[in-house]
């Protein structure tokens, strides 16, 4: 599915193609997007980044497109998640080490103490946020991953745009069963997940 294509059948799906309804459907579509992320947390959302956290840095900028942080690990020893008080506190009152602990300093930035004393390879897991369909950006992840799902939470806010209240329960009814259908294969991939894992 593309993001033409979504438009085109939204279009004859609703058997509307006035120019109001139209330009509404970029909102639509935006909306859909927005309940699904809301909705879903799926390891195809999954990113891990490697980098390096330099020696005396305390504040770290999160990547592009942050969602949730999952885990922070340094030599691969996970990281403790504390409040940006305590984490505060530690660095005023520590020397320098290994950070053991990090904190969600603001949306776009975490902190870690105690303060590195050297450089430290940084592993980042974490869910991102999918990038927007428009006319320049076709394809993303939902639609890919999960185009049932796109279209018809699209089709329900677009009953919802028109007031068409008596058609909200069926479209809510397929957009439920195809996110429902997707969370299914998902877990299964985390077991799947966890028994490679566990493989000696």
């Amino acid at each position: 599915m593309t993001y033409d294509n979504l438009v085109q059948d939204v279009i004859n799906y609703m058997e509307r193609d006035d120019a109001q309804f139209v330009a509404q459907i970029p909102s639509l579509i935006g909306l859909a997007e927005s309940a699904i992320a809301a909705e879903l947390k799926t390891l195809l959302q999954l990113n891990v980044v490697a980098t390096t956290l330099a020696e005396n840095q305390v504040v770290l900028n999160k990547p592009a497109r942050w969602r949730k942080t999952i885990s922070l690990k340094i030599n691969g020893k996970p990281l403790l998640i504390r409040s940006q008080d305590y984490v505060a506190q530690y660095q005023s009152e520590s020397g320098q080490g290994i950070p053991k602990y990090y904190a969600e300093y603001d949306y776009s930035n975490w902190a870690f103490a105690p303060l590195p004393d050297q450089d430290y390879p940084l592993e980042i897991i974490y869910y991102s946020l999918i990038t927007p369909l428009d006319t320049n950006n076709q394809q993303n992840l939902f639609t890919a991953e999960c185009p049932q799902a796109m279209l018809f939470g699209t089709l329900l806010q677009a009953q919802g745009y028109l007031k068409a209240m008596d058609k909200l329960p069926i479209w809510k009814q397929y957009y439920t069963e195809s996110l429902a259908a997707l969370k299914k294969e998902d877990s299964s991939r985390r077991i799947d997940r966890n028994v490679t894992v566990q493989e000696p």
